[in-house]
């Protein structure tokens, strides 16, 4: 007769081949779920990191954007600078620009002035020649010449 004992041997045997065939597949599904996961991870990863990357590139536009707006400014301030750097030496002649044209008008009405005396003088002066021509044509002026031996 059998031994009850020996008769669950294979039992026993194949059960823990099942058990440990159980256990492998079931390993090699957990093992397959975190490969899964680890791809699902990837590929969020990857969509995530393109997303990213569009980011990037449109702050990278933005920026490039920025820094020619912010370079154009910059030299409208050195020019707007320049500018006022020269605002004071103009100031400073359009304040003396009513001083300019008082003494302006006063050299002017000098001017006038000098131009009347000259004129005045120019005048007494043809006077003078007319009567120094009358004083010459007369005989008193001609005898005295020849009397004198002098030209008159």
């Amino acid at each position: 007769m059998h031994n009850p004992a020996q008769a669950l041997v294979p039992m026993l045997a194949q059960a823990r081949d099942t058990d440990i065939q159980d256990n492998f597949f079931q390993t090699l599904q957990r093992e397959d779920e975190k490969v899964i996961e680890i791809l699902e991870r990837q590929d969020l990863s990857q969509r995530n990191m393109a997303t990213v990357l569009e980011s990037l590139e449109f702050a990278n536009d933005r920026l490039a954007t920025a820094m020619h707006r912010i370079g154009y400014l910059e030299g409208k301030v050195e020019y707007l600078e320049e500018q006022n750097s020269v605002l004071p030496m103009i100031e400073a002649i359009a304040n003396r620009v009513p001083e300019l044209e008082q003494e302006s008008l006063d050299l002017r009405t000098l001017l006038i002035e000098r131009e009347l005396h000259l004129a005045e003088t120019h005048l007494e002066l043809k006077i003078a020649n007319e009567r120094l021509e009358l004083v010459h044509s007369s005989w008193w002026c001609r005898f005295w010449g020849w009397m004198t031996d002098t030209p008159v």
